[in-house]
């Protein structure tokens, strides 16, 4: 701003001085008396065009500071929703620790750590109104407070390693785990041990959740067993039981509990209680003239073979190389969909 002053000022004395005509050449003597008058003009125009500049630096300088205020004022604004969006932040990690477990604790609650200027209650023996929901990972899918099926995270007991499971919370009252689930075909299901023992597969895809995991979750609580088919003409069926547990692999995963049947779809594995898992790589069945697990191409608690058979092949075709529930309707014709349930009972 002195630049402008300063380039004022000289622009003013050029001007000052263009409009006062210089000497010219005369024989008369000069008066004395009209050069004093010329400098008392040229000292007033000075002093004019200074007061002018005084205002005009007033003026700039109130400019300045309103712009100065309006900044201030923009840069509050942009303080507050900076704080807004924080805020929206927060509750969309709050919903988020709820719906998407996959993310680790820290990350999802790492901006709603309480502090002493969030405790609001005015007295620590009141509990508060409102219970804190429950946080992943969780006992069971019946644990989960959401009625939005997909991934979870459970703890099977406290001194556990987590995993990831998909919870059913939508179909026959929610809090399902899904162990098998099988509709397109896409993933190969005719495996060895290891994998049905560990699992398979995309939990938001086609999957076997795996042995190991149903035998933690069925072995300490009571759980009921609900299966789910479809035949490719759409027709659908379930069959559901009251009580399943599958034993551990030292007793080759033995189906060592199904209970009571009820349903549409036909009691498929009555045939199935008490027999050891079998794969095309580990024979466990009763059949002396061959091993189920290649006749049927499917692993499953075979006994003589099996009537149920949801590890076999996914095809449209009337096999007993087939994915089939034979009491569904008195043959081997494949199936388009299953899906394999559990829930803890109370």
């Amino acid at each position: 701003m002195k630049l402008t002053i300063c380039y004022i000022v000289l622009s003013a004395g050029l001007y000052v001085g263009a409009s006062d005509p210089g000497p010219v050449e005369s024989k008369a003597p000069v008066n004395a008396s009209m050069q004093g008058i010329r400098t008392i003009e040229y000292d007033n125009g000075i002093e004019l065009v200074l007061a002018r500049l005084e205002t005009i630096e007033h003026k700039l300088q109130t400019l300045q500071n309103e712009m100065l205020q309006h900044q201030s004022i923009q840069e509050q604004n942009q303080k507050e929703t900076f704080t807004a969006l924080q805020k929206l932040d927060q509750d969309i990690a709050l919903v988020s620790s709820l719906l998407n477990p996959n993310q680790s604790v820290e990350e999802k609650h790492h901006c709603i750590t309480p502090t002493e200027d969030s405790i609001t209650s005015p007295d620590d023996s009141v509990p508060p109104t409102t219970p804190i929901p429950k946080q992943p990972p969780f006992s069971s899918c019946k644990d989960v407070p959401s009625n939005v099926s997909g991934p979870y995270q459970i703890r099977v007991q406290n001194d556990s390693a987590p995993f990831q499971v998909y919870c059913e919370q939508e179909s026959f009252g929610g809090g399902w785990t899904v162990i098998q689930h099988r509709y397109d075909g896409s993933l190969d299901f005719y495996l060895g041990w290891a994998a049905f023992r560990d699992g398979f597969g995309d939990l938001v895809k086609e999957f076997w959740l795996g042995l190991e995991k149903v035998h933690q979750i069925t072995k300490g609580r009571r759980h009921e067993l609900l299966v789910e088919i479809k035949e490719f003409n759409g027709i659908y069926a379930y069959a559901k039981y009251d009580a399943f547990e599958v034993d551990s692999e030292d007793e080759q995963y033995a189906l060592k509990d199904l209970g009571k049947y009820s349903g549409t779809g036909g009691d498929g594995m009555a045939d199935n209680r008490g027999m050891k898992f079998s794969t095309k790589d580990r024979d466990n069945d009763r059949y002396t003239d061959g091993q189920c697990a290649h006749f049927n191409e499917g692993a499953w608690w075979h006994g003589v073979c099996t009537h149920a058979n949801l590890n076999g092949p996914y095809r449209n075709a009337r096999t007993s190389k087939n994915m089939f529930w034979y009491d569904f309707i008195s043959n081997h014709h494949g199936l388009s969909f299953s899906r394999m349930m559990i829930r803890e009972q109370e």
